[in-house]
């Protein structure tokens, strides 16, 4: 009986842990992630290159360092902004894949030919065929959390990652992972 109880319990901590492959939306409910076609657009903003294992070490990691820069004013000086009210998050240049290095760019949304400040980058994000994960809230924790669960959807699901482009969406509705797919 302790043996059953204790089965039972590690399969409703894994149902119920960040790991399950079902998002979280606003209201807590799960649902899978939905597939779209997004079409290209353009993003500047203030950029790192970094790896997961930086970003996990809790040493040296550049993600929350950019994410306050762009917070306290970093991205006021973007040109041509089509979306206030957006923070993008774009993943891009993939060394491999989410093993390797990559850039982050936190920026906004711009016409493709504005001019890049200095210290700032532009991504042109192609137009292609995406799965949403929807995103609790915008809180780090969150952020982590949705990412295991892309982590472990793509270990445990037939769709494989293209490691083109991929991104966050941070506005007035919520927050969602865009994870481009081949």
């Amino acid at each position: 009986m302790l043996r059953f109880s204790m089965i039972l319990l590690a399969v409703v901590m894994l149902a119920n842990s960040p790991m399950s492959f079902r998002a979280q939306n606003e209201s807590g409910e799960t649902s899978l992630p939905q597939a779209t076609a997004v079409p290209a657009f353009t993003v500047i903003g203030p950029f790192v290159r970094t790896t997961n294992a930086v970003e996990m070490s809790g040493k040296d990691g550049k993600i929350g360092p950019l994410w306050g820069q762009v917070m306290h004013g970093g991205a006021d000086a973007i040109p041509g902004v089509i979306d206030q009210n957006t923070i993008y998050a774009a993943y891009s240049d993939y060394e491999n894949d989410e093993t390797g290095a990559y850039d982050l760019i936190l920026g906004r949304s711009v016409q493709p030919e504005e001019q890049v400040p200095v210290n700032m980058k532009a991504l042109h994000i192609p137009a292609g065929h995406y799965l949403v994960f929807p995103v609790g809230n915008s809180s780090p924790d969150a952020i982590k959390a949705a990412w295991m669960n892309v982590y472990y959807y793509f270990a445990h699901h037939p769709e494989r990652r293209a490691f083109t482009c991929d991104f966050e969406q941070h506005s007035s509705i919520g927050t969602r992972i865009f994870i481009a797919i081949k």
